[in-house]
Parts: C-alpha cells; structure tokens; sequence
C-alpha cells in the first residue's frame, strides 16, 4: 500500500475481531506482520506514511457523538473513501446488505455509499466484495440472489460484475469469487477468502474504471 501511497481505513466488526485475535493462534507469521503495521500506525507516530492505515470499531461511531452537529462517523468515512473493500464478507453481512439493515459501523457505511443513483450529485464509487463462507453457505440459492440485490444497487439496475467485465465503469460492484481450499470446518471446498493478489487487483482495476 505504501508503494500505491494509498491511505486505507479498516473497520473491524465484533467478529471480525474475533477472527483477528485467533490469527495469532492458526497464521503466527501474518499475526506478526500485521502487529508491526498496526504499531507503526499508532497516532502517535510523527511518520505521516506510517499512520496511512487506521482501525475503527462500531463503538467509535457513538464515542465520536454526542450533540447535534458533531461528525458522524459512517458519513465521514463515506464521504473520505474512494473505493470500499468488504474482505472477507461472510454470509450474514452479505444478508445484512442485501436487506437494508444497518447495525453496526460497517452496515452503515454500506446503507450510506454512494452508488450514483440518488439525488446528491456525488458520483458513485466502486463497492468491492469478497465472500468467505462455508460451501453449503456459498452454494445456497439466498448468497446468489442476495449478490443480485446487491450488484443492483448500482444506478438502480441489476448488473454481473466480475473484474473481466468490459463495460468501461458503468459497473460499480465487483465480487471477487471465493476459492477451492480447506475451510475453517475442515471441510474442502468453495468458500475460502479469494487470493490477497485478486482482492487487490480487483480493487485496482475498479479504481481505474471510476
């Protein structure tokens, strides 16, 4: 990210987090590398390039809130990002998408985003997902058609995307598939997080587009 001076802004939901801590446990050698990140990135670091990357949680929305007027964290966040990554999107946010719900800062900023079809005149900016999920999850009729509600959010009209489509930026919703591995049941199959290498390719080729 440093080579792309790109600035990144993580949102780390309750599970995530989780997911987090447990990395330590199953990939020591990320864990590790991600800790020497995240300490670098301290607020307290006098290295600009070093604080590009920032972690947020639900609770910073309402410990950044308390009157009328005072900045609201999912609109802040919207309105600094040019592209938004969901990576690993499980199951149950991808329903909470689809559905409209917004519980949590992550859901907010999505019920938020701009997909270039409201009346604000703000362009729409490219949503980037990348579904990680058990194969029976992945394979069941409600993650197909629950990616179709969501593909159709942009300019209200329901459009495939994939990161070969060669309609020149007119697709806003790149879903980057899952593949074949060991799945955290044990279970090998579809479902496992997509490569580090296609999630960022995918997110440069929709930044490049829009």
């Amino acid at each position: 990210y440093r080579e792309q001076n790109a600035h990144i802004k993580i949102i780390l939901t309750q599970a995530g987090e989780h997911f987090w801590h447990k990395s330590a446990d199953y990939n020591p050698e990320a864990w590790q590398e991600f800790q020497s990140i995240f300490a670098l990135t301290s607020n307290n670091s006098s290295d600009v390039q070093a604080q590009s990357i920032q972690i947020y949680k639900s609770e910073d929305e309402w410990n950044g809130w308390n009157a009328l007027g005072d900045p609201v964290l999912h609109i802040e966040l919207r309105d600094w990002a040019d592209a938004m990554v969901i990576a690993p999107l499980s199951a149950h946010t991808l329903a909470k998408i689809a559905c409209g719900l917004c519980d949590d800062l992550l859901s907010c900023c999505v019920r938020a985003w701009d997909f270039g079809n409201g009346n604000s005149g703000r362009p729409g900016k490219p949503l980037v997902l990348a579904p990680a999920m058990n194969t029976a999850m992945w394979d069941h009729p409600l993650t197909s058609s629950q990616l179709d509600v969501v593909r159709g959010f942009w300019n209200s009209k329901s459009v495939k995307s994939n990161t070969n489509n060669e309609d020149g930026g007119s697709v806003g919703v790149y879903v980057v598939e899952p593949q074949v591995k060991t799945l955290a049941c044990g279970e090998v199959g579809t479902g496992a997080l997509a490569a580090l290498d296609d999630i960022v390719s995918s997110v440069e080729d929709a930044l490049c587009r829009h």
